[in-house]
This record gives C-alpha cells, sequence and structure tokens, in this order.
C-alpha cells in the first residue's frame, strides 16, 4: 500500500530484544498527516536503524510512503501497524540535499549582496546608465 502526506514528528527509536534468537532490534516511528478535506494522522514503524537512516526522513517534507498493513492479537484484543518499508521525498529538491544546505555555509559570491546603484539615478558619471539587470 501506499500513502502521501507531511512528516509532523519522528519519535525516539526503541530497541527490543528479540526471545528467539537474543538480538536487539531497533525500531523508529514516524507519524505523516495526509492532505485533503479530513486529513488523517497515521504512524509508521520502520524496523532497523540502517532502514530508517537510509529513507532520509525529514519533519516538515512531504513523502510518498510503502507500507504493509498487519493485526495481531493480544489477550483478546485486536492491534493494526502499519510498517514502512520505503519512504520517497516528493518535495521536488532531496531532504538530504535541503539539510546539507542549511548546514553549510553559503559561498562568499552568492552570499554577498550586488552592489547598489548610485542614489543619482544610475548614472556612473560618464553618461552610462549601470544596472544588474542579466540583459
Amino acid at each position: 500500500m501506499e500513502l502521501t502526506g507531511k512528516v509532523i514528528a519522528i519519535l525516539e527509536p526503541q530497541s527490543f530484544t528479540s526471545k528467539k534468537d537474543g538480538n536487539v532490534y531497533i525500531t523508529t516511528v514516524f507519524v505523516i498527516e495526509t492532505q485533503g478535506q479530513y486529513p488523517k494522522k497515521v504512524a509508521f514503524k520502520v524496523m532497523g536503524e540502517d532502514r530508517f537512516k537510509g529513507m532520509q526522513i525529514v519533519v516538515g517534507h512531504n513523502y510518498n510512503v510503502s507500507f504493509d498493513v498487519e493485526s495481531r492479537e493480544w489477550q483478546g484484543k485486536w492491534f493494526t501497524e502499519c510498517s514502512a518499508w520505503k519512504a520517497i521525498c516528493i518535495d521536488g529538491q532531496n531532504a538530504n540535499t535541503q539539510q546539507a544546505q542549511t548546514a553549510s555555509p553559503a559561498p562568499a559570491a552568492a552570499a554577498a549582496p550586488a552592489p547598489a546603484a548610485p542614489s543619482g539615478g544610475g548614472d556612473d558619471g560618464e553618461g552610462e546608465q549601470k544596472d544588474d539587470l542579466p540583459f
């Protein structure tokens, strides 16, 4: 199944030890909110720290999430879980790229504003008009 929405929360990873083999497993839950007239919030569990890191989930970005739904009975009650196995950022720009841009300083040429034209109508003193237009 697939569902699209904006990530509104990433919960702290939880670890547990398997009773069968004694291995330690880590699960992470993230929550998305769907769009539309009646938005819904859906929590997705991701099994494995490496799988979650590979999804590059960032709060505030929109993702198309592929997942499986499973229900289990425990002590006469039923519980349903959505297990995400793939999440693709659909914001037009990869979330990892955007994180790198916000973390690193901008190049000096891009950060410095273009020099302002003199207040005397843009005349450079030799009768030519100066402006920043590319044409």
